[in-house]
C-alpha cells in the first residue's frame, strides 16, 4: 500500500468520526494501521478495523496532541 493512499484513508477516517475541526482530534495513518487520537473518552462504539487494518485509540490525550501540533 503507499503512503498516499494510507494518507487518504486516514483522512476518510477521520471524517468518519467527524475528527476535522482540527481541536478535538485527529488519525495518524501508518504502515500498521491507523491511530486515532482524541481529547476526550470517545463516545459509543471504538471502530477496531477501518479499510481491513487494524485501528489503535488513544483518548484523553493533550489539546496539543489532539490537534497535532
Amino acid at each position: 500500500m503507499s503512503d498516499d493512499y494510507m494518507r487518504e484513508q486516514g483522512e476518510a477516517l477521520a471524517q468518519h468520526l467527524r475528527l476535522t475541526d482540527g481541536k478535538s482530534g485527529y488519525v495518524e495513518a501508518t504502515a500498521d494501521g491507523f491511530h486515532v487520537y482524541v481529547r476526550r473518552k470517545w463516545n459509543g462504539k471504538q471502530l477496531a478495523t477501518w479499510d481491513g487494518l487494524p485501528v489503535e485509540w488513544h483518548e484523553n490525550v493533550g489539546s496539543h496532541k489532539a490537534a497535532n501540533r
